[in-house]
């Protein structure tokens, strides 16, 4: 989900704020029971959880700096061909002896797919849905494996856990939404692991989903292309069962140079799109114009300085037809122009496609 969820950029921590603070009440607390001068079991007892008061505040300042890094698009993924009999044996490696120790059967189907992924994202992201199902599963199984759908790959986590209602299916991705049923408080997260998931999921243009039924348990499913690995790769349009194909996918985007053009660019070329970087000059604006790309995305400033609003009446008053443009404005608001979309400042990629899509879908 977008932070817009959670207010302006500082609320992620002050959003956090109540419960970074549980930990560290925590230990004031039991560094004051041992200044009491307690011995034996008890004191053996008390740095117990003060040890764990520390590797909790210490795992919730780390979730939070990596939600941050990838909101603010510090985290560029670096797309391979990642062969899943690979990725699964070593999670169920991993997390065989948890599993087992909180009275769960733990499976995967092995896969002998190939999908274009950043692997370590992709552990990432599955670690944080096994991670999510030992919270939610009091007793039976969590199964990982996958399917595929069209030239696809979904890779889905189940768990028999206690399940969500129909209305927390989308909640569950907001930072801090924490559901109340819980099968271990103990271990219980910040609230963002799920949220970083699906943006880490995003950055490459996947898809993270939930279908639950209360009472019956989960499935988190991640969609990521499929790689045939008997053919040369070639671009392969996103596509998700019952969803319509990416428009991204082969999309000409003319994109004007600037302080974030590099970024722009490599978030755009990994969910399939081909972008023409075009010098910020107004020659270079109407020549780019007139090759006809499917989306212009520029600086606000710098594509007013070019004569963009005149490019744009001079086609209209020509009948020719007009791109839609994104200008990307740390404080412009949405110019009365049909075809003209604001991306603010900063740019977070979750934010950038969803516009793009936007954009690009047909009238």
């Amino acid at each position: 989900m977008d932070q817009a969820r959670v207010g302006p950029r500082r609320s992620l921590l002050l959003g956090a704020e109540h419960q970074l603070r549980q930990p560290l009440n925590a230990v004031s607390l039991l560094i004051g029971e041992l200044s009491q001068g307690i011995s034996g079991r008890d004191r053996d007892a008390v740095i117990d959880d003060l040890r764990y008061a520390l590797k909790l505040s210490n795992r919730w300042l780390d979730s939070l700096v990596e939600l941050e890094k990838a909101g603010q698009g510090l985290v560029v993924p670096e797309l391979a061909d990642v062969h899943l009999d690979e990725v699964f044996p070593r999670l169920q490696e991993d997390f065989a002896e948890n599993f087992e120790g909180l009275g769960l059967d733990f499976r995967v189907v092995q896969s002998k797919q190939v999908v274009r992924a950043d692997p370590h994202l992709l552990r990432r992201i599955l670690t944080i849905l096994l991670d999510n199902a030992a919270k939610f599963t009091r007793e039976g199984k969590v199964l990982m494996g996958c399917r595929c759908v069209g030239d696809m790959v979904r890779i889905e986590v189940w768990d028999s856990g206690l399940g969500m209602a129909a209305d927390e299916w989308l909640r569950v991705f907001d930072p801090y939404f924490r559901l109340e049923n819980e099968v271990r408080p103990r271990e219980r997260g910040l609230g963002v692991g799920l949220t970083l998931a699906r943006k880490l999921a995003a950055l490459s243009g996947d898809q993270l989903e939930v279908a639950s039924r209360l009472g019956s348990g989960s499935c988190f499913s991640l969609t990521l292309r499929a790689v045939d690995v008997s053919r040369p790769r070639v671009p392969v349009a996103q596509q998700h069962s019952g969803l319509p194909p990416n428009p991204l996918d082969g999309a000409d985007i003319l994109l004007l140079e600037g302080d974030e053009a590099a970024l722009l660019s490599n978030h755009l070329e990994l969910w399939g799109a081909s972008v023409h970087l075009t010098a910020a000059s107004r020659a270079a604006l109407a020549q780019g114009v007139e090759r006809q790309p499917l989306l212009v995305l520029a600086d606000h400033e710098a594509f007013e300085n070019c004569g963009g609003w005149e490019l744009l009446a001079n086609l209209r008053r020509l009948g020719e037809d007009v791109p839609p443009v994104i200008l990307v404005s740390a404080d412009a608001a949405a110019p009365p122009d049909a075809g003209v979309h604001i991306l603010q400042r900063p740019v977070r990629p979750a934010r950038l496609r969803a516009l793009c899509l936007f954009a690009l879908a047909p009238p």
